[in-house]
């Protein structure tokens, strides 16, 4: 359909679908097979949003829809499908929690679990099944179970290919003499650093896969090689049906030639320890709420590179953000099927076949926010939103950029020839104004901080501001007393809360129009000290104000 009639699919939903009206067609014959470069080419995980209804084991029961409905996954899925996402099954990723569940084994086994600081990390009521609580993974019992566990996975899927059984996330590794006696020494010397685990971690898996060898020898064993064992092992050789997955964290940062051969030195060094290895690239990320970031030339260099490195195993860590970097998806699943590709003929039909004459102001556009991103971070420096002090994020969207992007899509609008591809170009303005909310309120926050305002509500509640003799500084000690504003403060702090209030509206009103990537930004919200809107009211109400109804 796309090769013959010139179909495209830029995004999930209607407004992305492109189908060519023609009064007559013809086809001659056509013989023709394809194969594709990389054998598996997995659009996810996203979180809660991709595989929260559907999948083969009770841990998707305990992921939360947030409000995205099954019909727009199911729309996600398709495209998916029809822009040659896909290959191989495998399943899972930080995989401790199922199998190693916490009700099952915390009691009855606690010396299964990490031994941290001379106590056993089990399971707690607190445990969010991904983070912390390691295993000890020298005990031959855990090694029992765990091959017990993916022998049932396989019995039970046979038409998955692999299982991850990669670590949870964050750190608390196990501490154990038996455990620490199989890490190997960093280039032959003590690290000074972080210590390498490498290890002992292939060693479990290594054990974990001869134990499913036993029943189903063509099933793999799939695990990151992530954060402490991040690195190749020094000690041990790989058993041929153990995939390691390098954490590619990422070519989005490959403007800088030293970061891009440096993780391209480890994973050929990967590829020379392993009979087959796969990337696990993050297209985004926990502190990065779904802005722009569409250094499309970087990723589509990125999976050239690997291919001709052997690797055919390419996963990205992903949302559904398709108005804001769609863009990066939509190239890279037509270059994981075929490498020899030319990524600038992919963009310029995409620009031509989605928005006609306005096609040219739609490029126009990705281009200025793609140079924009590459010279923040030429330096190899990320630009992330983890925090509201520190962020970068007004650096690099600054008002210039945006007032130019702003003036690319209106001028494309006004080129627009019809009204679909008038429509197609209201999603992408909806991506950028979800950027403008962001950066507006994160600015009226900044503002608060460099006057000296407080923005943290109660944990700074033995301060005092007096504006006439300090500026607007932090002034005093006030023990036990409440934290005064004046009048102007007060409206600052209220203008800098009604900004993210009018942005957080914004995100639940799009939630389900593949503009923005939902979970993210929720992810961003909760764990990340960015989002400001908590803090904010909670300094009103520590100064004796009063938060405006519908804050």
């Amino acid at each position: 359909m796309e090769d013959h009639l010139g179909v495209r699919w830029l995004w999930p939903g209607e407004s992305g679908e492109v189908v060519p009206k023609n009064k007559t067609i013809r086809i001659g014959e056509i013989n023709e097979s394809q194969q594709p470069d990389f054998k598996w080419r997995d659009r996810g995980p996203g979180g809660a949003l991709w595989g929260a209804s559907t999948g083969p084991t009770e841990m998707h029961a305990r992921e939360l829809l947030l409000g995205i409905t099954e019909e727009h996954q199911a729309e996600v899925i398709l495209w998916e499908k029809r822009n040659k996402w896909g290959g191989m099954k495998i399943y899972g990723g930080h995989s401790l929690a199922e199998t190693f569940p916490g009700e099952k084994y915390a009691k009855t086994h606690p010396e299964y679990y990490a031994l941290v600081r001379g106590r056993r990390d089990i399971p707690g009521p607190d445990f969010d099944y991904k983070h912390g609580s390691q295993i000890c993974t020298s005990n031959p019992e855990v090694v029992r179970v765990a091959g017990e566990w993916a022998t049932k996975f396989f019995d039970e899927n046979p038409d998955y290919d692999g299982v991850h059984m990669t670590m949870n996330d964050s750190g608390g590794f196990c501490e154990c003499e038996n455990c620490k006696a199989l890490d190997a020494s960093f280039n032959g010397e003590k690290s000074t650093g972080r210590p390498q685990i490498t290890d002992r971690i292939f060693t479990y898996l290594n054990q974990v896969a001869e134990i499913v060898q036993k029943k189903h020898k063509n099933k793999y064993i799939v695990s990151m090689a992530y954060g402490p064992y991040k690195l190749p092992p020094k000690k041990i050789s790989l058993n041929h049906m153990v995939i390691p997955q390098y954490t590619l964290w990422s070519a989005y940062l490959f403007a800088n030639p030293q970061f891009r051969e440096t993780n391209l030195n480890d994973i050929k060094s990967w590829k020379d320890a392993s009979n087959k290895m796969g990337i696990y690239e993050y297209y985004v990320n926990g502190s990065w709420p779904g802005l722009p970031r569409v250094p499309v030339s970087l990723f589509a260099e990125s999976i050239k590179e690997l291919h001709n490195l052997g690797v055919d195993l390419y996963q990205v860590q992903s949302g559904d953000e398709f108005a804001i970097n769609g863009i990066n998806y939509y190239v890279a699943g037509k270059l994981l099927w075929n490498t020899s590709l030319d990524p600038q003929k992919i963009l310029d039909d995409f620009y031509e076949k989605g928005f006609g004459k306005a096609g040219q102001y739609i490029k126009q556009y990705f281009e200025r926010m793609e140079a924009a991103w590459k010279s923040a971070t030429i330096e190899g420096v990320d630009v992330s939103a983890r925090t509201i002090e520190d962020t970068r994020i007004l650096e690099l969207y600054n008002p210039q950029l945006l007032e130019a992007c702003s003036q690319d899509l209106t001028q494309a609008a006004e080129a627009a020839e019809n009204e679909i591809y008038k429509e197609r170009i209201e999603f992408i303005k909806k991506g950028l104004k979800y950027t403008q909310l962001t950066v507006i309120a994160t600015q009226k926050t900044r503002e608060l901080i460099s006057l000296g305002i407080p923005t943290f509500g109660g944990e700074r509640a033995n301060m005092e501001i007096d504006p006439l003799a300090t500026g607007g500084n932090i002034n005093g000690n006030a023990k036990g007393g409440k934290i005064q504003l004046t009048s102007e403060q007060s409206r600052l702090v209220k203008e800098a809360l009604n900004a993210w209030v009018e942005r957080d509206k914004f995100v639940e009103e799009i939630k389900n129009e593949y503009v923005i990537a939902y979970f993210w930004v929720l992810y961003n919200n909760e764990t990340r000290d960015f989002n400001s809107t908590q803090k904010l009211k909670a300094l009103l109400a520590e100064t004796g104000d009063n938060v405006p109804p519908g804050y």
